[in-house]
């Protein structure tokens, strides 16, 4: 499971390309060096195997702000689809979980400074509140074992019904 993220906000008027370029990196890097290691390790042992990469719903409804963010994940989600079609051939599956918001030692600090938060949150999720670690975990848990082996090159949103609602009150 690949998994990182850096939260910082740079827009095209704030910030400039490099600055851009390299925030786009940190987020988007650290999937391609874990599917290149886990790709060279299922090869080298000529064994089939399963990766699951860590995107947001921000890849398909970016917040504004979230420039960086956004695009290193639409590009994990790419990343995804193109391994699975390369790797598929040898029994290899490359599968995203595109997370909505979840509960975290960050999002709880946030929600301390901010008391609207959990009405925002309430709005945002269709389910009515964040998702929990556990969430995240079942479904990767699931996405790399052998119950999910016709499934490859997916995104699958773990988000409460997050993406499939309308507007985001961060936007406004």
């Amino acid at each position: 499971m690949n998994n990182a993220a850096i939260f910082r906000d740079a827009g095209l008027a704030t910030a400039t390309a490099i600055q851009i370029s390299e925030l786009i990196s940190l987020n988007l890097n650290l999937a391609v060096v874990g599917c290149h290691t886990a790709v060279q390790h299922f090869l080298a042992h000529s064994r089939p195997g399963a990766i699951v990469n860590v995107s947001s719903h921000q890849a398909q409804r970016p917040v504004r702000g979230a420039l960086p963010y956004a695009t290193a994940k639409a590009a994990i989600e790419g990343l995804t689809r193109a391994a699975a079609v390369d790797h598929g051939p040898q029994g290899i599956r490359v599968n995203a979980v595109a997370l909505g918001s979840i509960t975290t030692a960050r999002y709880e600090d946030h929600r301390r400074k901010h008391p609207e938060t959990d009405r925002q949150m309430e709005a945002l999720h269709p389910l009515g509140h964040v998702g929990h670690p556990q969430d995240v975990a079942r479904t990767v848990a699931f996405l790399l074992a052998p119950e999910s082996g016709f499934i490859t090159g997916a995104v699958l949103p773990v988000d409460g019904g997050r993406s499939v609602l309308g507007p985001d009150p961060e936007s406004t």
